[in-house]
């Protein structure tokens, strides 16, 4: 058997020197949101359960220090029955860890902020030719909380972090009594927000995690996709934005092509008519993908009244032919030598300007 403790101390030492690296990417407010998070993990506090503020408090101090200690350090190799490996070593490490039901994470995320997960595997299979893994509950982990991740063609499904992401929502329900996209996701979950968080209610959260990663997954299964058509260019496009809204921008654009692909997510919600999960995506449609795809608001608009999933269809059509568009342009100023060597503020200054 795996010494679990040790395995855990290790990549959360490659977890907590990445926050240490990458915190100030984030704004004050996600910043807090992801440490509230990770402290219920670390602390194993309930999501229904009240956090102590003067605990907290004391929890952020240690960890600001801990950050300092870090910044400058190294990712520490990944030791597994005595065989070390690189922390981005990905597959060879679960070949290691499958005999024990671990799965292990690691890439790179927005800002190309390096992120590690070390979780229980609940389940594994294929979708149209990715190896799929589904993670649960999580032993170590950093600030990113993404619900699904692509890695050299294998998908990581995280229902942890989109439970917690679920909790939180649930909560701004309870709060503003909202009567709009939230509600509309949760109710047809069976959720109102008349009811008190409770330990059943996690229960049923878990199984709207589970529901809702598939969604999740269908994303990048698009991801991979669309990566495949735009090609390596895109990849060092990417690599090369130094802006921090240039790169926002140029993700947002490939995130929405992934979105609205032919065997991405929102197809994915059509053809198995999820509503909750339609839902879901417009709660939590934001950024550069909002201003770009309009369409899909209206459309959500009109399916409430209608229940009509061709309306849906239509706007991720008109969705796909908008970033498509976008991404063509994009690569095209990368082609161009001139353009190329001034790409961030080409994007903000000829790309952007029409969003606002």
């Amino acid at each position: 058997m795996i010494d679990i403790k040790t395995l855990t101390s290790q990549i959360k030492q490659n977890c907590n020197i990445s926050d240490a690296k990458y915190w100030g990417f984030y704004s004050v407010c996600g910043l807090l949101l992801r440490l509230r998070e990770l402290y219920r993990v670390e602390k194993c506090i309930n999501p229904w359960e009240k956090i102590q503020q003067k605990e907290i408090g004391e929890w952020m101090a240690e960890r600001e220090k801990l950050w300092n200690d870090l910044e400058d350090k190294d990712f520490i190799d990944i030791v597994v029955d005595g065989h070390a490996y690189s922390p981005f070593e990905v597959r060879k490490i679960n070949e290691a860890l499958e005999k024990d039901g671990l799965i292990y994470g690691a890439g790179y995320g927005l800002y190309k902020k390096p992120s590690f997960f070390l979780a229980e595997l609940m389940s594994q299979k294929t979708v149209e030719g990715y190896d799929i893994y589904i993670a649960g509950n999580e032993h170590a982990r950093d600030l990113s909380d993404y619900p699904a991740t692509l890695q050299d063609g294998t998908i990581f499904a995280r229902i942890h972090p989109t439970r917690l992401l679920l909790w939180e929502k649930f909560e701004e329900l309870r709060i503003r009594k909202s009567k709009g996209a939230l509600a509309f996701a949760f109710s047809h979950y069976g959720m109102t927000p008349s009811e008190e968080p409770s330990e059943n209610m996690d229960s049923r959260i878990f199984r709207i995690a589970f529901s809702e990663v598939e969604t999740y997954i269908h994303h990048e299964i698009g991801e991979a996709v669309e990566g495949k058509k735009l090609g390596n260019e895109w990849k060092v496009l990417i690599s090369g934005l130094f802006h921090r809204k240039a790169e926002l921008f140029v993700r947002g654009v490939k995130d929405l092509m992934s979105d609205t692909s032919e065997k991405g997510m929102i197809r994915y919600m059509i053809e198995n008519q999820k509503e909750g999960s339609l839902g879901f995506y417009i709660v939590f449609l934001g950024g550069y993908r909002r201003l770009i795809f309009p369409e899909i608001l209206k459309a959500f608009e009109q399916f409430i009244e209608t229940g009509d999933w061709v309306i849906i269809d239509d706007a991720r059509k008109t969705g796909y032919e908008k970033a498509e568009e976008y991404a063509e342009r994009l690569l095209s100023a990368y082609r161009n030598e001139k353009k190329r060597e001034c790409i961030s503020e080409y994007i903000e200054s000829e790309m952007l300007s029409g969003l606002f």
